[in-house]
């Protein structure tokens, strides 16, 4: 991991989003997407689909963090507001912290990359994301 990046900030970009996406999201948890109000309003973990990779956000080739010896740590959300369908938001990663510590069998290196989700009409912030990624050593 390449802890000169402890203060990195990627551009924002905007998205918005996809109805057709979330569904397939809901059905592979096994929701009935017939039962009422199913679709009504953007689901809570959904919009961890909608970031990253395609919009420049490349934690794993951006932070030098090896697949092979890297572990997820977790995803924390706090919601602020609402998120509708037709809204476009902005999007807003930056790293938060970077860690090195030293383990039983090496070095481990500790990234929380957040991710601020605000309403591009009003900016307010709606959702943010904390991604935590771990690499051993």
């Amino acid at each position: 991991m390449d802890m000169s990046k402890k203060d990195l900030r990627w551009p924002p970009y905007r998205l918005t989003p996809d109805r057709d996406l979330a569904a397939r999201y809901l059905r592979g948890q096994g929701v009935d997407l017939d039962a009422p109000g199913a679709l009504d309003s953007v689901p809570a973990t959904y919009m961890i689909f909608l970031r990253g990779e395609d919009h420049g956000v490349r934690l794993f080739q951006d932070l030098d963090i090896s697949y092979v010896k890297a572990l997820h740590g977790g995803q924390k959300y706090e919601w602020f507001g609402p998120i509708g369908w037709d809204d476009e938001i902005e999007v807003q990663a930056a790293v938060v912290s970077m860690t090195e510590k030293d383990g039983r069998n090496g070095k481990i290196w500790f990234a929380d990359v957040s991710y601020d989700y605000s309403n591009a009409a009003t900016g307010e912030l709606v959702l943010r994301e904390l991604t935590r990624m771990v690499e051993l050593g």
